[in-house]
């Protein structure tokens, strides 16, 4: 099962947009089945080796350390379905070939 990190600012309000963003997304792609947690930023560093995928507002990307191998994916609009889309998908032919559906 794939986990995703989703890493907004602070408390949990826009992670938890961003991850209903990620939901319908995930479900096109058969990839109903992953889990996306929501972190503040400063909780997100001690999560990331944990998960397979991390996503992040574009505006905190300076903040963010990601693990060396580890796929980020930085969104600037947490609500645009098609760039949230574009994105998971780039980042899993890239990282996770095998988990997409032919």
């Amino acid at each position: 099962m794939l986990k995703i990190l989703a890493v907004c600012g602070n408390g949990q309000g826009s992670s938890i947009v961003l991850r209903l963003g990620l939901e319908p997304v995930l479900s096109e792609l058969g990839l109903g089945d992953a889990s996306v947690e929501c972190t503040a930023i400063g909780q997100a560093q001690g999560m990331m080796a944990f998960v397979d995928l991390i996503v992040v507002a574009a505006h905190l990307a300076n903040l963010v350390e990601p693990p060396k191998n580890k796929p980020v994916i930085y969104v600037n609009n947490l609500v645009d379905k098609k760039e949230v889309k574009e994105k998971v998908v780039a980042a899993l032919e890239k990282y996770y070939p095998e988990l997409l559906k032919k």
